[in-house]
């Protein structure tokens, strides 16, 4: 598949997601600059971005690579997590990035306003990934999975099928859908159960699932009640067996930021859910998240 030109590319974030994205994409031969913290940007510099992957050979490419954007960009990866977003964006001037668009890989949903307000003149389009992927050290990057399932929200800008065509020339399984709320949500239907089984249980999924069975089906239904607050329909069967079809060694990035001692993106993760339903009616995801604080 040929890629579109989108132009000069940003990512921010060369992490497990930002890096694979940055590899990939500069391996099709675009113009990309990634923006790390000063020792991450200088050892991408040094020896580029390094991507081995399930289902082809390693390959090394070598991106421009910066501790802030010094150059305007036409289109903006943010790969940060939620937990580091804030100031990860005081690398990308918003000057630098006016008419932009910029494609935010955050888990969640209130990463989405805060962009808005943050690049005022840029064109935020809402993205998700499904992937699972570590980054070993700066610029060393493995995919663990085949699966790389990407969804593009194409109902607010016209800019939006061309990147999902530059997505797909990457090697990523894209799919487009109309509504906004739609595509954050049908991410977090998988993710939040996913991330809060597995991290309650500091466990892999399949030993997650069998210590805490009676959690899994009511996880479920609060994500998808909290979906309909916003006027999402999600399937709760469907999306139970979507998540039973995970692979029982699957590791949350949560769970591996808690194994590591990282800050985790539990607010991002369960905040939305808590916050639409109220804690008295989340009850499970409430008390995931309590079990996950003790586990710290």
């Amino acid at each position: 598949m040929t890629a579109p030109n989108p132009g000069r590319i940003g990512v921010l974030g060369p992490g497990a997601i930002g890096g694979l994205l940055a590899g990939r994409l500069n391996r099709l031969g675009h113009d990309v600059t990634v923006l790390a913290t000063e020792q991450s940007a200088a050892a991408i510099t040094s020896r580029g971005i390094t991507v081995r992957t399930p289902d082809t050979p390693p390959f090394t490419t070598h991106p421009r690579a910066r501790a802030w954007l010094a150059e305007p960009v036409d289109l903006l990866f943010v790969a940060v997590k939620a937990t580091d977003l804030l100031p990860a964006l005081q690398r990308v001037p918003a000057a630098l990035v006016a008419g932009a668009a910029v494609v935010p890989w955050l888990n969640g949903i209130d990463h989405m306003p805060l962009l808005r307000a943050t690049y005022p003149d840029s064109d935020v389009i809402a993205a998700t990934i499904a992937i699972e992927a570590t980054r070993h050290e700066p610029g060393v990057i493995e995919q663990l999975s085949v699966m790389a399932d990407v969804t593009v929200c194409t109902g607010t800008s016209e800019r939006a099928a061309g990147i999902a065509e530059l997505l797909a020339a990457g090697h990523l399984d894209v799919r487009t859908h109309a509504d906004e709320a739609t595509v954050l949500w049908r991410k977090l239907s998988l993710l939040a159960p996913l991330a809060l089984l597995t991290t309650a249980a500091a466990a892999p999924f399949g030993e997650a699932v069998v210590k805490l069975a009676d959690w899994v089906r009511p996880l479920i239904e609060e994500t998808t009640s909290a979906a309909a607050t916003a006027d999402v329909t999600i399937d709760a069967e469907a999306a139970e067996a979507r998540l039973r079809r995970l692979h029982p060694t699957m590791q949350s990035s949560m769970l591996k930021d808690l194994l590591s001692g990282r800050a985790m993106e539990l607010d991002a993760i369960a905040g939305p859910i808590i916050r639409a339903l109220g804690a008295d009616d989340a009850p499970v995801t409430t008390a995931a998240v309590a079990q996950i604080l003790r586990n710290r």
